[in-house]
């Protein structure tokens, strides 16, 4: 078994004089050995190697349980960023423990993708990502396949969703596979694991901010029922004896139940710091899954998510987010090896903004079907249908004396249904040297609902997007692997930052579009270093994206006014080298040269508010024992645009001939991170602490008139005059400690 846990070890080699063994899956072995003293050898890939001397005499039977300590050199869980690979799929999937060791991260696995090529964050502090200088509300969340709104909790909070339920996360840039749509941007895949079914685990996890914990439970064992026959007559007949039922297992349990879950008391702790701030979350996971004979399993997953931040003094909150979702899936696999996945989810959505909330009803039923093609097993065709009815019930309490006019709050809050049919298919091939994955999707949308300008008529709106797609790689040496993709990816029209409950609103707007392609290739230089490099184009059509020029004007009065249809360019080249697993280091270096222009009605073609020319993240990780690991994380990047008012231009002017001409400051920051373990016979303690902008460096985020306390008024993308130009940062050090138990 492993040292510090009660897991087993399988495939451990017992190494004798003339003897040997091999423990089987759960653990276990059985030596014959003559009567006299024997030393063995014990011997398992990861872990370190264990000497044992046993003494036998003649007729005698010993029973011994080894432990293993983990081995630093060749630890599994050392791989921290690798490819995926399937059949023609370039993402950057994050796996295993890894996904929990970056700095800055807080243990998170999907803050990680904000360290990889082509991402950059809305702030260093704030985990919303900027896809290849999209905007935030263009990069989808998909969880076991399903959409969930957000990702994070409110200002600093950590995920939705327990580390230590997330079995993998997949990163796509570009190139999706068209099983997932309806985003014009990055995709992030969570996957869930399934509980372990050979005994119970668990762990909780408590910090300064927040605890949670987790909690896994095999469900309904087969068992032996002549050896519990024999164990019942051993029990009777030492009258106080015990039916040990564990003895008579015929393998691992039937079913699992996963329950996790986490609670923040950032309220009080802030209590300390500002006496009317008031800010809780909390969140909520469980999975069931059971087989359905041998050929089917099924699986229920629920979560939940809830955020409030406001003033104790004030009943109404600034913000509200709570979002649940409800997925039941079966698994049937098919002859030849084929597939059929069929899942319900159910939702609600709820996002409040001061007075005025929204109510998103979710039903999303879904069928994916893979089957191989041919008899030589190097094609496999897949097709699906995913179906959304989305049901919006809004509520709002502003009056056109605010400033806003009814008909946008309307567009944005009305009662309304909309439909979003999609269906997909697609060929996974693989012949010699290439990997080819052709495929196409398609979505209809349809709404209906009240009229924005008349609230007594009733309009139907509706919108189509086809989204072919293809991805193709090919190794040319042992060592070299080209890859390229092109694809068409659509969005119904959003929030440039995501919203529960604020989506596909207004599609007389159109869809959003992005015709995307990269080229690239993957490297590996002996067995240390792998090293990737892509160039990406893409053309944006019909961007939802937003506009602080009415801000700056005091000209704010409708939904058009700030969020505005835009159209442009994103372009780039991403490179990432990366240590390969098998080391005592870990980590990763990334570069991203980037550039993000945007076509404006008014002031032609600028810098997007989303670019940023230059984003560096160097991971560096070292284990100095299985007691002690280091890591650091470095982070730069360059500023956002500005537009700047030169010599006596009005706001008008300056956005018409020199939109975007300015910069903010560019911003550095280094994160730390130490992690101190004890093992104990079946459990594990392990103490972290993590500190984000270790450096107490100031990332400026916006340029506020000076003078003004109106912060709102300004930022990447709103206009001031050069004179009055004043830089507002924020300067922070975020330090995180906490304690975590396995068992």
């Amino acid at each position: 078994m492993v040292y510090g846990s009660r897991d087993p070890v399988a495939g451990a080699r017992l190494l004798g004089d003339e003897n040997s063994a091999e423990t089987d899956k759960t653990g276990h072995f059985e030596l014959w050995l003559p009567p006299g003293e024997h030393k063995l050898l014990i011997r398992a890939a990861g872990f370190q190697d264990l000497s044992v001397s046993i003494k036998l005499e003649d007729r005698q039977d010993l029973v011994y349980e080894y432990r293993l300590a983990p081995d630093v050199a060749g630890n599994k869980f050392r791989t921290v960023v690798r490819q995926q690979r399937e059949v023609a799929v370039s993402s950057t999937t994050l796996r295993d423990e890894e996904l929990r060791a970056v700095p800055g991260t807080f243990g998170d696995p999907f803050r990680v993708v904000g360290s990889l090529p082509g991402v950059s964050q809305l702030a260093g502090f704030l985990p919303y990502v900027v896809v290849r200088g999209a905007a935030p509300g263009n990069t989808g969340y998909y969880l076991d396949g399903v959409r969930v709104p957000i990702l994070f909790h409110v200002a600093l909070g950590p995920s939705v969703i327990h580390p230590y339920f997330i079995d993998q996360v997949d990163f796509y840039a570009s190139g999706a596979p068209v099983r997932l749509g309806r985003y014009a941007s990055g995709i992030i895949e969570g996957r869930t694991r399934a509980a372990r079914r050979d005994r119970a685990y668990g762990e909780f996890d408590v910090r300064l901010t927040d605890a949670g914990g987790l909690v896994e439970i095999p469900l309904n064992y087969k068992y032996d029922r002549a050896c519990l026959a024999e164990q019942r007559k051993k029990a009777r007949s030492k009258k106080t004896g015990r039916v040990k039922r564990e003895e008579c297992r015929r393998g691992p349990a039937r079913g699992s139940l996963t329950l996790a879950g986490r609670y923040s008391y950032t309220a009080g702790v802030l209590t300390l710091v500002q006496a009317n701030l008031k800010l809780r979350f909390w969140d909520y996971q469980a999975r069931f899954d059971h087989a359905l004979g041998k050929r089917a399993t099924y699986t229920a997953f629920a979560l939940g998510s809830f955020d409030e931040l406001g003033e104790k003094s004030n009943p109404t909150p600034f913000v509200r987010f709570e979002f649940y979702r409800l997925v039941q899936k079966i698994r049937h696999e098919l002859p030849r090896g084929g597939v059929a996945t069929y899942s319900l989810g159910l939702g609600l959505d709820r996002t409040g903004l001061s007075r005025t909330r929204s109510n998103e009803w979710l039903i999303a039923p879904r069928v994916d079907v893979r089957v191989p093609v041919g008899e030589s097993g190097n094609a496999e065709f897949g097709a699906g249908i995913d179906q959304e009815v989305q049901i919006f019930r809004g509520a709002t309490a502003a009056t056109a004396s605010e400033g806003w006019k009814l008909e946008s709050l309307t567009q944005l809050f009305s009662d309304r249904v909309v439909s979003a049919t999609g269906v997909y298919a697609e060929l996974l091939w693989r012949k010699g040297r290439f990997d080819i994955r052709p495929g196409v999707r398609g979505d209809l949308y349809a709404q209906v609902g009240h009229s924005p300008v008349l609230p007594q008529a009733r309009t139907v709106t509706h919108a189509f997007g086809i989204d072919p797609r293809i991805l193709v790689r090919e190794k040319v040496g042992e060592r070299w692997t080209l890859r390229q993709n092109v694809g068409v990816y659509h969005q119904p029209p959003s929030f440039p930052v995501p919203l529960p409950g604020l989506e596909s609103f207004g599609f007389e707007r159109g869809l959003q579009r992005n015709i995307q392609g990269s080229v690239g290739y993957e490297l590996v230089l002996g067995n240390k270093l792998a090293i990737t490099q892509d160039v990406y184009l893409g053309r944006l059509s019909n961007l939802q994206d937003y506009d602080l020029a009415s801000l700056s004007s005091g000209k704010l009065q409708e939904i058009d006014d700030l969020v505005i249809s835009a159209k442009g360019w994103s372009y780039g080249l991403e490179t990432m080298a990366r240590l390969l697993p098998g080391q005592r280091a870990y980590g990763w270096a990334a570069y991203t040269l980037s550039r993000s222009t945007r076509e404006y009605e008014y002031g032609g073609r600028a810098p997007s508010n989303w670019d940023q020319r230059h984003i560096v993240n160097v991971v560096l990780g070292y284990r100095i024992s299985d007691r002690w690991s280091f890591g650091g994380r470095l982070h730069f990047h360059s500023g956002r645009p500005y537009t700047v008012q030169i010599g006596d231009q009005t706001a008008s002017e300056a956005l018409l001939y020199n939109r975007n001409n300015r910069r903010l400051p560019a911003y550095f920051q280094l994160d730390l991170r130490a992690e101190r373990t004890w093992r104990f016979r079946a459990w594990s303690l392990h103490f972290v602490a993590d500190v984000l902008n270790s450096t107490y460096s100031s990332e400026v985020i916006a340029c506020v008139l000076q003078g003004s306390s109106d912060a709102a008024s300004s930022g990447a993308g709103a206009i001031v005059s050069d004179a009055s130009c004043g830089s507002r940062g924020l300067r922070y050090i975020l330090p995180s400690l906490g304690l975590r138990g396995v068992f």
